[in-house]
């Protein structure tokens, strides 16, 4: 198999995945970024509608998959914001279609052990995706805490000042990131894992995990934009790895 990034296998009760996982710090020197300003936890931001929405030790979280509904996932990476002070990026990634359901199993733990959920479009697709799949794999599912779906949070705020709302776009007009150097299209992705399961012989995958990283790391940025700009009144503190 071609090399993943450093990492280690880790086995659960459904079974073992590949584990790769990356300092906040390291990972915004890659990208060429400051370190980011967060109050720390909890916070509070307009969730429209439903009113203020209050977030505290919350869970970024992306995943890529093999198509749009029910077909296997195979790469989710989270971000837990906790008082620990380990700013870390997680990276569960199936090695193969038979390690899906121990890659979820991990991540619904984590969930488990989080207060709250931060996605962009997560509720219309990465929470019931990851749902759906669990579910084809007999895992109990339970998340009933605050979820904050940056991508209506984000509608509401720069209505009319970009093209449109996916993430990247996103990214590109708000948060910049240099997705040039080295990064994937998002189309491209499923077949590649593919071949990857496959054959085991794609150099492009690492291309991938960087692309899911960048995700994650857009969302937390975003985030900080976005709070900043309603003025929360709480001490900013560094979040550094």
């Amino acid at each position: 198999m071609f090399p993943l990034p450093p990492g280690r296998e880790v086995e659960n009760a459904h079974g073992r995945y590949y584990l790769a996982e990356v300092d906040m710090g390291k990972l915004l020197a890659l990208e060429e970024c400051a370190a980011l300003s967060l109050a720390a936890p909890p916070w509070t931001i307009d969730d429209g509608p439903r009113g203020p929405l209050s977030i505290d030790r919350p869970l970024f979280l992306d995943i890529e998959t093999t198509g749009f509904r029910s077909t296997p996932l195979f790469l989710i990476t989270t971000f837990l914001h906790d008082d620990t002070g380990e700013f870390r990026f997680r990276q569960r990634f199936a090695r193969n279609y038979s390690e899906e359901a121990a890659v979820i199993a991990a991540t619904l733990e984590e969930l488990a052990n989080a207060r709250s959920l931060v996605t962009y479009n997560g509720k219309s697709y990465d929470l019931p995706f990851i749902r759906t799949r669990a579910a084809f794999h007999r895992i109990r599912s339970h998340f009933d805490g605050p979820h904050l779906d940056l991508l209506h949070t984000c509608r509401r705020r720069w209505k009319g000042e970009a093209p449109d709302f996916r993430l990247q776009t996103m990214e590109h007009y708000f948060a910049p990131l240099s997705r040039s150097k080295g990064d994937i299209p998002s189309f491209e992705i499923p077949a590649l894992y593919h071949r990857y399961v496959r054959t085991g012989h794609d150099p492009r995958l690492r291309s991938v995990f960087r692309h899911n990283l960048r995700d994650v790391l857009t969302m937390i940025r975003l985030l900080e934009i976005l709070l900043r700009e309603e003025a929360t009144p709480r001490e900013e503190s560094k979040l550094e790895g």
